[in-house]
C-alpha cells in the first residue's frame, strides 16, 4: 500500500490496497460524477461513515485529492463554489440588553444550544459584535446562546461556537504526543472554541468564566448526541491585546504560540498574527482518547491526568 495512504483511517484501521483499488475503479467507472458525488459513492460502497452514520464526505474528498497526487487518479475538475453569504444576509441582530450588576442578579445563567430557527439571529449577533466577526463554521460544530434572567425576563447575554480543530498545530501536537498519522485518526476528537462573545452592553463580573464552565460541562454530551462521538480536548486561541482571563479562570492551560499561519495557508503566503494556544480536557483519560480508541466504558469524566 502506498505510504501516503496510511494517513487516512477508517475508524481504528488504515485503508487497505483493496479499498484503494475500489476507489480507483469507482472513479474510472463514473466519469460523469462531480467530486462531491464521487465522495458520496465511495462512502456508500466502502462503507465509510462517521459515528453518527453520516458519510465522511470531507475526509473522502481529501483522500481523493491525495490519491490524485500520489497515484495519478484522474478526478473531474473542481466545481466553482457559490458565493459565500455575507453577514448582511442575516439581517440586523436584536438590540443587545443593557445589563450592569453582579452574577447573582441574573441567575440562572444557562448555555443553550442554538435551534435551527435561531441560527440567523446567532450569526447576526456574532458578526456584528464579535471583534473577529463571523462568516462560517468549519466541520462538525455546535453553537450556543448564553442566557440570563433580567427583570424577570430571559435575555441573550452572548454566545459561543465550538467547531473543527486546527489541522496541525506544533505545540498542541507535541503536547499530546501526536505524529501526523495519529493526528489524522483522532483530530476530530478535539474541538476549537473559535468564537466566544459576551455582548458589549453586558457588564457582569465573572459571567464570562461562569458561562464558559457551563458550556464545557455539556459539550461532550452534546457532541455525542448530535455527532455520535465525545470530544476529548478543547482548544482556543488568544490574540493580543486580549489576555484570555476567563479561559485561565476556567482551567485552560497555555501551551505556547502559533506560527502565524492561517488555517488554509498551505503555501505560507498569508501570514496572520501570532496567538497563544490554550487547551482544556473534557475527561480524565483525554490523552489516551487521543492516542487510542479502546477506552473502557465509564472512564470519560475527570480532569487532567498529566
Amino acid at each position: 500500500m502506498p505510504t501516503d495512504a496510511v494517513l487516512f483511517w477508517r475508524g481504528s484501521r488504515p485503508f487497505t490496497q483493496v479499498d484503494l483499488d475500489l476507489i480507483a475503479q469507482i472513479v474510472r467507472d463514473f466519469p460523469g460524477l462531480s467530486r462531491n458525488e464521487l465522495a458520496g459513492t465511495v462512502c456508500e460502497l466502502l462503507p465509510w461513515l462517521a459515528p453518527n452514520g453520516r458519510p465522511r464526505l470531507e475526509a473522502c474528498q481529501a483522500l481523493l485529492v491525495q490519491l490524485e497526487h500520489s497515484q495519478g487518479l484522474v478526478l473531474p475538475p473542481i466545481e466553482p463554489r457559490a458565493p459565500q453569504r455575507k453577514s448582511s444576509g442575516w439581517g440586523p441582530p436584536p438590540p443587545p440588553p443593557a445589563v450592569d450588576g453582579v452574577l447573582s442578579s441574573i441567575r440562572p445563567v444557562t448555555v443553550d444550544l442554538v435551534e435551527a430557527s435561531s441560527r440567523d439571529a446567532w450569526s447576526a449577533m456574532m458578526a456584528s459584535y464579535h471583534p473577529l466577526g463571523f462568516r462560517r463554521a468549519f466541520g462538525a460544530h455546535l453553537r450556543y446562546f448564553v442566557h440570563g434572567q433580567v427583570a424577570g425576563e430571559r435575555v441573550t447575554l452572548g454566545g459561543l461556537l465550538f467547531a473543527a480543530a486546527a489541522k496541525a498545530l506544533e505545540v498542541r501536537d507535541a503536547f499530546i504526543g501526536w505524529d501526523a498519522q495519529t493526528r489524522s485518526r483522532y483530530r476530530h476528537h478535539i474541538v476549537a472554541n473559535s468564537r466566544y462573545l459576551i455582548l458589549p452592553t453586558v457588564r457582569v463580573p465573572h459571567l464570562a468564566s461562569h458561562a464558559l464552565a457551563l458550556s464545557l460541562r455539556r459539550l461532550a454530551g452534546d457532541y455525542e448526541r448530535i455527532y455520535g462521538y465525545r470530544p476529548a480536548l478543547v482548544e482556543t486561541f488568544i490574540e493580543p491585546p486580549w489576555r484570555g482571563t476567563c479561559y485561565l479562570a476556567s482551567g485552560f492551560v497555555v501551551l505556547g504560540t502559533t506560527k502565524g499561519r492561517g488555517r488554509q495557508d498551505r503555501h505560507e503566503v498569508y501570514p496572520v498574527s501570532v496567538k497563544q494556544v490554550l487547551v482544556h480536557p473534557l475527561g480524565r483519560h483525554w490523552r489516551q482518547d487521543l492516542l487510542r480508541d479502546d477506552l473502557p466504558p465509564g472512564e470519560e469524566e475527570g480532569g487532567w491526568d498529566a
